[in-house]
């Protein structure tokens, strides 16, 4: 009888760890997901303002935060006005002291075939 009741609270013991490991992990990666999330809206790959989202491809859970994403737009303006505007952004987010933390980005500005606009290309990571 003793033995019963102490194998039960062991398995009951079990439990509750496991289920504490798991919401740990969850919060973990949770935590993760909005830090990339925010850092990478607001810092390091924002949408062009006069863009529209043409496509998106991403590995994890939503584009733009943890894992690895692809955002394509298009954008009547020409391609050295894109440009520009990643450049000042990425200056003035230098200037403000922000480091890149675990997240990366880059961003390519290409003519678009018919020659009127631009095609954006933001390719952001993290975590990975």
């Amino acid at each position: 009888m003793e033995a019963n009741r102490n194998q039960a609270g062991c398995i009951k013991t079990t439990v509750v760890m496991v289920g504490i490991a798991i919401l740990f992990l969850v919060a973990i990666v949770a935590g993760a997901d909005i830090k990339c999330s925010y850092d990478i809206e607001n810092w390091w790959a924002p949408l062009y303002p006069n863009g529209e989202t043409v496509k998106v491809e991403y590995d994890f859970i939503r584009p733009r935060a943890l894992g690895v994403t692809f955002w394509y737009m298009e954008s009547p303006d020409d391609v050295e006005t894109v440009k520009q505007f990643y450049r000042d952004f990425r200056i003035a987010t230098l200037k403000a002291g922000k480091t890149r933390g675990i997240a990366e980005s880059e961003s390519a500005v290409h003519p678009l075939e018919d020659g009127e606009g631009s095609l954006i290309v933001l390719y952001s990571a993290c975590g990975v």
